[in-house]
């Protein structure tokens, strides 16, 4: 089990998270910020995905619809890279 106590502007933000990991191979730190967060993290990016026109597929033929998620999958790879970048 790792837990992770902090306080955010006044107010408490605890964290734990149980697992069967070996504690060897994932001490608690590196157990929390490289696998829990990025995992957090990755969520987000799923939620990113609804603001692609994905939940928008409206238009009367299914090759207009797969290009219109084409055009915003590209569109999201180019601002993901230039975020990178920047």
């Amino acid at each position: 089990m790792v837990a992770k106590a902090e306080h955010i502007d006044g107010k408490e933000n605890p964290r734990y998270i149980v697992t069967s990991l070996a504690s060897e191979a994932w001490p608690a730190q590196k157990l929390y910020e490289e696998l829990y967060c990025a995992r957090g993290d990755m969520e987000n990016r799923i939620k990113e995905q609804f603001h692609l026109f994905a939940d928008r597929v409206s238009t009367e033929t299914m090759r207009a619809n797969q290009f219109r998620l084409y055009l915003s999958a590209v569109a999201y790879v180019l601002v993901s890279g230039l975020r990178r970048l920047a």
